[in-house]
């Protein structure tokens, strides 16, 4: 591996560790980073932790401060509604589209998804839950095929774990239910009927808006 190789690896590696610590709710909205802090942790120079937190910065994680360095970013309650209008635009019209269209393959990866669900949800691993739960959705808008679709759908999720995992935290019974509604829309997307598709995933997202607010 060349130097420009190892720059972009260290740049990444960066990114997504700093990235898991704040979607996994271990450094919550309103916490303070410096680059020293960050460069000791992850024990590399302050070049790709810069880097790393100005591409943070762009998604909305964090934001610099002159004074603080950097502080992890606090969603507003607006801001998750934005996201639940956006989330729920976007998978509607992709489970219209993909009822009745999909391959074997593509009903395999859910699958394989639920069953790790099912295992998450013995081990009282809501972290591990909440992950799932992300490429599951994930999968669904995947299955357009369509990257500024999928882009989308990966800058909100990004942010948008940050107010799942609070909802599973406080309503643990909310696993259960929402497999069963995974199950379901899985189903669903194998069937024939794209309005009942669209119906269980408008269903399954407004429950988690109407128990967290």
């Amino acid at each position: 591996m060349d130097k420009r190789d190892a720059a972009v690896t260290l740049r990444e590696t960066a990114f997504q560790v700093i990235k898991r610590h704040i979607v996994n709710g271990e450094w919550s909205g309103g916490t303070f980073l410096t680059e020293k802090y960050l460069s000791e942790l992850l024990g590399m120079s302050k070049t790709p932790i810069r880097s790393a937190l100005d591409r943070l910065e762009m998604m909305g994680l964090v934001k610099h401060s002159p004074k603080q360095g950097v502080i992890v970013q606090e969603l507003s309650l607006k801001k998750i509604l934005e996201f639940y209008e956006l989330r729920l635009s976007l998978e509607t019209y992709a489970a219209r589209k993909l009822t009745g269209r999909m391959d074997g393959a593509f009903f395999q990866r859910l699958d394989d998804n639920i069953a790790l669900q099912d295992e998450a949800i013995r081990r009282d691993d809501i972290s591990g839950y909440v992950e799932l739960d992300r490429a599951f959705h994930a999968m669904i808008v995947g299955g357009l095929d369509n990257e500024e679709y999928a882009e989308v759908m990966s800058r909100i999720q990004d942010k948008f774990l940050l107010a799942v995992r609070m909802t599973f935290v406080k309503h643990k019974r909310r696993l259960i239910g929402s497999i069963e509604e995974h199950r379901r829309i899985r189903e669903a997307l194998a069937g024939q009927d794209p309005a009942l598709s669209a119906q269980l995933i408008e269903a399954h997202i407004e429950y988690v808006k109407k128990i967290m607010f």
